[in-house]
């Protein structure tokens, strides 16, 4: 999967994905949802309540659709036979305010009962406009898909590596996408002096440009983590391709009429379908996922800039 091409592109599209099903018993632990309100979050967060677990932690942007969010995941899993017991909170969290992030992690770490075992952080966006900035003076693309993502992950990375266990890994689950494979404007990245206020500069690209990169920087983000974690505590650190899905993400995107061609020619997957990626990872039990990217429930590839000598130099200063 290394060079990206349309005919590789249909072959994943048209791929039969597995119905998620729990490969072990999940009654004893806590998932995290980021993103959960709508699209892929949404029905992972479904397929996962279907499987009862402890606890599902689905956050939502802000308060007001936090409580919507609970009763319509559980209302969407009795409908499909899951479970009605009370198994599922949520908590804000607005990915474009690094003060959110620190606020939902001290939610949890000062909960004694909250233990996570898995995160799959899904929240992410495609700029409304050519270059938004947030309050902490990021662009918002790269704050809220690559900056936040990673903060998040770092925070609660204690809780992960506490609940671990050598029978059990934790995971922890990015959701990128296979656009990394045509990220663009990185030539030469390995020899700026900061790489991320270089993406961050409005002349980087148009919005479409910095989304690619984001999703770029998560892989190489997972690459690097995986590879710095202690060997003696099994985490289980991946990225997923979800596929091209009919998300609410894409409403922002100026080419609509590709979409529109795109859903007609069944080249789209449904948003629960590109969510049975995102369930494999969180559940599945192949431990060579540790440090990879996976594309329809298996372990692909990444793009070539990310598997060069260039791209190794990219993700080690990226990390530094």
């Amino acid at each position: 999967m290394a060079v990206f091409s349309f005919s590789q592109y249909l072959r994943e599209q048209w791929r039969a994905l597995p119905h998620p099903k729990p490969v072990e018993d999940v009654t004893s632990k806590t998932f995290m949802v980021t993103g959960s309100n709508v699209g892929l979050g949404f029905e992972a967060s479904i397929h996962l309540v279907k499987m009862r677990p402890k606890l599902l932690i689905a956050t939502s942007r802000d308060v007001s659709k936090c409580e919507q969010t609970r009763k319509s995941i559980l209302e969407c899993a009795a409908e499909s036979g899951g479970t009605m017991n009370p198994t599922v909170s949520s908590l804000p969290l607005e990915m474009g305010s690094f003060q959110s992030v620190c606020s939902l992690v001290d939610s949890i770490s000062g909960d004694e009962n909250r233990t996570l075992h898995v995160l799959v952080a899904n929240a992410g966006l495609l700029s409304p406009g050519e270059y938004v900035q947030t309050q902490d003076g990021w662009e918002i693309t790269l704050q809220v898909n690559y900056l936040s993502t990673a903060l998040l992950s770092i925070l609660l990375l204690p809780s992960l590596m506490n609940s671990s266990s050598s029978n059990s890994p934790s995971r922890l689950v990015l959701v990128s996408s296979f656009v990394h494979q045509i990220a663009t404007g990185l030539e030469g990245a390995d020899s700026w002096s900061s790489i991320l206020e270089t993406i961050n500069k409005p002349e980087f690209g148009d919005r479409s440009a910095r989304y690619y990169a984001s999703k770029l920087l998560q892989v190489m983000f997972i690459r690097e983590l995986a590879s710095r974690l202690p060997k003696h505590i099994p985490i289980i650190a991946c990225t997923v391709n979800p596929g091209y899905c009919d998300s609410k993400i894409i409403r922002y995107e100026k080419h609509q009429w590709v979409f529109t061609l795109f859903k007609r020619l069944f080249l789209v997957r449904s948003t629960e379908e590109g969510s049975r990626t995102l369930v494999h990872a969180a559940v599945g039990t192949d431990r060579s996922m540790n440090g990879c990217y996976l594309s329809s429930c298996q372990v692909a590839e990444e793009s070539d800039f990310v598997l060069s000598p260039q791209g190794n130099a990219f993700s080690a200063k990226l990390w530094v």
